[in-house]
């Protein structure tokens, strides 16, 4: 199942390049192909309410997407967490370029703050900053909303974060979601983090209503980052 059926149709030759010896590279094709295969569940059988609010869409997907190639290739766990150290840098350095040459108001996750999700009288709702021209190249919502899983994974161990998925994708299968569904039922499922300090309130603050690099990232080098993935 796919978010683009016509993947199915895909030859093997699309994938990679094969000199007739040794195995197709597909490595080029394949983790966007697994992207487009997580929005299977989050984009088709989970979708966001307030549409402003993409990243439960991209973010998702882009935080899926490795897990479901190291399935895919069988990599070791070895394997699966290097390439996993290599993206997160490729996508922190492109986060950190973003965000330095972009518009503050298009750097934020959820700008329509505390009005997320409400509804005209005609029950229509506006899109914000839909219209501009700047937003259509802009990855924020991938990027910021993958290291925020990849945060929250570290806070609560991988396997029981992808195990924790499987559940709220069963409880919410077919509806239109907020950010707060998915957050209160992270806090109410790992209450630790929650003693430890990490609350809606805190989370909100920190990653979705503020534009730039969030604290919890912030002064992150390469060095480091391989160690905030390491639970990714």
């Amino acid at each position: 199942m796919s978010s683009s059926p016509h993947i199915i149709f895909l030859s093997q030759s699309v994938l990679g390049v094969s000199d007739g010896e040794s195995p197709p590279d597909v490595s080029l094709c394949g983790s966007r192909l697994c992207h487009e295969i997580a929005h299977s569940w989050f984009g088709l059988v989970i979708g966001a309410q307030d549409w402003t609010e993409e990243w439960i869409s991209e973010g998702f997907a882009t935080y899926l997407e490795d897990i479901i190639w190291a399935h895919a290739q069988k990599l070791s766990v070895e394997e699966a967490a290097e390439q996993s150290d290599l993206k997160a840098l490729l996508r922190w350095r492109r986060l950190s370029d973003e965000l330095q040459n972009s518009q503050e108001q298009l750097q934020i996750l959820r700008p329509n703050l505390d009005s997320t999700g409400a509804v005209n009288e005609s029950g229509s709702s506006t899109v914000k900053h839909a219209l501009n021209p700047d937003k259509t190249f802009m990855q924020v919502h991938y990027l910021k909303g993958f290291f925020l899983l990849t945060f929250l994974a570290s806070q609560v161990g991988k396997q029981q974060f992808i195990d924790f998925f499987r559940v709220f994708v069963k409880k919410y299968h077919g509806q239109l979601i907020l950010s707060q569904d998915f957050l209160k039922m992270v806090l109410f499922t790992f209450p630790d983090i929650e003693r430890k300090g990490l609350t809606l309130s805190t989370i909100y603050a920190d990653w979705l209503d503020r534009p730039g690099i969030p604290t919890e990232l912030a002064g992150r080098g390469p060095e480091s980052l391989t160690a905030f993935s390491a639970n990714h």
